[in-house]
């Protein structure tokens, strides 16, 4: 083939190239991911006194914690009586976890015991198609403590250890958002500028 004719055809491959990839992202964009590994049927029992084992870590973790000394007395009965309210915790991807999208992370679904459900609860755990799926997990609560706990089966692929990390991950961020939504419950109230403008005098 002739150096006139690659010139020729070469623009037009190119194009084909970027229109393809066009649409694979367009298609990405519109449609979620969703693949058997979204789906959280799959219970493990073992993994009930896992939960009950972080969930007791994350009270005193909300108790006395290094990273945030701030905390009130309270915190710990605040921690205990907001966990009371929860009826199940479900992780999932925000577009699949196959998907290879951007931002694609974890978040959890919370369903309190009065009917009220929270979704799209940040965790900050990316996931991504170009690796392994992504332990899921549903654990179903009553007063305050894990009973039944369904995944997508992927902590099957590794020591049981491999998945404290995750189960600790869902409870600090489930009690997080009561935190975020009641901080007066949990740590002592913003000092206003009269308060700090005494300290200053008084310095």
């Amino acid at each position: 083939m002739s150096t006139s004719i690659i010139k020729k055809f070469s623009p037009l491959m190119i194009g084909f190239v970027i229109a393809g990839t066009l649409i694979i992202l367009f298609f990405d964009v519109v449609f979620t991911s969703r693949s058997k590994f979204d789906v959280v049927d799959k219970p493990n029992d073992k993994m009930i006194v896992m939960f009950n084992t972080e969930i007791d870590k994350e009270i005193d973790a909300h108790t006395h914690s290094i990273d945030h000394k701030g905390y009130i007395p309270e915190s710990r009965q605040s921690t205990i009586n907001y966990l009371n309210t929860l009826k199940s915790i479900e992780g999932y991807a925000r577009y699949g976890v196959k998907s290879m999208k951007a931002r694609n992370y974890i978040e959890l679904k919370i369903e309190f015991t009065d009917g009220k459900i929270v979704d799209q609860v940040y965790t900050g755990q990316n996931v991504s198609g170009f690796m392994a799926p992504s332990l899921l997990m549903k654990v179903i609560m009553r007063k305050g403590k894990a009973i039944k706990v369904y995944t997508n089966g992927q902590e099957r692929k590794a020591s049981p250890e491999w998945a404290i990390p995750d189960i600790n991950l869902m409870i600090d961020k489930a009690i997080s958002y009561d935190i975020i939504q009641h901080r007066d419950s949990y740590f002592a109230p913003y000092k206003k500028q009269q308060d700090i403008d005494k300290e200053w005098k008084e310095q």
